[in-house]
């Protein structure tokens, strides 16, 4: 058995006492939440939702060829060889499989975590381990209590490590993704105001995502961020070793000689342990590099030898969330648009600034800043009006943002109450040659207006 089976399933839910209606044994390919994107031979489960309950759709999920599914129902109809799992609370059934799954295969885990940059610095260090070892990484944006175990269903027990993504929105939640996982080494890229919303303050959110190095046990290793004092400041109090990354000369892995190479990459100079190696990052911008220090800090955890690391990284190649596409009128777009932060944004903005030709943007509202959320957009604003020549927002928080921005003296700021007249008019402008930023939080559904701005258009 090499990777996860529905016969696997079936015994493991029934031994914490779960009504399991057995099916033909055969490998689950994946895991999906969403009726919707189910692929034949696939675990669906069933989460309730505040507006959206998943056990509506489970013959839906079955329907489009479920091998199991995790729900708190029965199914209607019978649905022979497949196996349909019912338990009082889908989320915990489905977090003790996963758990069940990742002591089975046993690979060493490593956890990342961070305000911003989590899902590049899992790609990267995915990227730069697979020159040693089989390596295994939770796939897109599953982070959460619900979504990483659905990324551990596609673990294989030859997988050597597991890279996984640690997020939160609620207190508590990364000691409980700790206890899930228990990853032997633990990553913190930053910590920002992101989800101030529902944490109240910087603070709040500091101890949250230190909860993963406090977690590690004496045998792990921190990798943390030396150029963030909030993160680096927690280096004393840990009962582990810690690598800490950065351009900061106090950093145990560094980087210097800094050479953008446009919207291609990177060029700098790791330095560690005595040694300096020159690298590449095939992220843009000196501010994306903490993703790829990270990595190649994890390498060294892990006993990878930095040569190998370094060359590694430097044949890496990254489709990120900033894609670029082809745009309407001749244009490029620079897809960002799953999430927007302060830092992330700042970093989208001066990664547009490198941009030969008009440069453009067009900007949804930050989400979850809390009391800080119109100081936030209106020190964007001036960030904007650096590297744009013609900029439009929307959602009530961007006024302040575009206000901030014409203050600054971009003439070419707009602001809209309606996110479908700012992409309407967005593209009036876009001529040959130039190049558009997307960015917003996921909640303004910013895939809904891409068409409009594409090539195809």
């Amino acid at each position: 058995m090499s990777q996860m089976t529905t016969g696997f399933a079936g015994r493991v839910m029934r031994e914490f006492g779960y009504r399991v209606v057995a099916g033909s044994n055969s490998e689950l390919v994946d895991g999906f939440a969403d009726s919707r994107q189910v692929t034949p031979g696939a675990l669906w489960v069933a989460f309730r939702g505040e507006s959206v309950d998943g056990n509506d759709y489970v013959e839906a999920a079955l329907g489009n060829g479920a091998a199991a599914v995790i729900c708190e129902r029965e199914a209607e109809g019978e649905w022979p060889g497949r196996t349909i799992i019912v338990a009082p609370d889908s989320r915990v059934a489905l977090s003790q499989l996963g758990e069940a799954w990742l002591r089975h295969c046993e690979p060493r885990v490593v956890g990342i975590t961070g305000t911003v940059g989590k899902t590049t610095a899992k790609e990267l260090t995915a990227a730069v381990l697979s020159g040693s070892f089989p390596v295994h990484r939770s796939k897109e944006n599953f982070n959460s209590l619900e979504g990483l175990p659905l990324a551990l269903v596609t673990l294989r027990e030859e997988h050597a490590v597991a890279v996984l993504e640690l997020a939160m929105d609620r207190p508590g939640e990364i000691g409980e993704l700790c206890e899930l996982t228990r990853p032997e080494i633990g990553v913190v890229l930053n910590i920002g105001l992101t989800h101030a919303e529902k944490l109240g303050s910087i603070e709040a959110i500091a101890a949250e995502k230190l909860a993963l190095p406090r977690w590690l046990a004496p045998t792990g290793t921190a990798v943390l961020n030396a150029d963030d004092p909030r993160v680096i400041g927690v280096r004393d109090e840990l009962r582990c070793e810690a690598i800490s990354f950065g351009l900061s000369e106090d950093a145990d892995l560094r980087a210097s000689g800094i050479e953008p190479e446009g919207l291609d990459g990177t060029r700098f100079v790791v330095t560690f342990e005595g040694r300096r190696i020159a690298a590449r990052s095939p992220l843009p911008g000196a501010h994306t590099l903490p993703a790829a220090l990270s990595a190649l800090a994890v390498a060294a955890a892990l006993g990878m030898d930095m040569d190998t690391a370094v060359e590694a990284l430097n044949s890496a190649r990254y489709e990120g969330r900033m894609t670029r596409r082809a745009g309407h009128n001749g244009s490029t777009l620079l897809d960002d648009r799953y999430n927007s932060s302060p830092a992330s944004l700042e970093g989208a903005l001066k990664m547009l600034g490198l941009v030969q030709g008009r440069r453009l943007a067009l900007l949804g509202t930050m989400a979850e800043l809390g009391p800080a959320a119109e100081t936030k957009h209106c020190r964007l604003g001036k960030v904007a009006a650096a590297n744009c020549d013609v900029l439009a927002a929307t959602g009530d928080p961007c006024r302040v943002l575009i206000e901030s921005a014409q203050r600054s003296g971009l003439v070419g700021a707009r602001w809209f109450a309606d996110r479908d007249e700012a992409a309407t008019w967005m593209r009036e402008q876009l001529q040959p040659g130039d190049t558009l930023l997307l960015k917003a939080s996921r909640s303004q559904a910013f895939e809904e207006i891409l068409p409009l701005l594409g090539a195809q258009s």
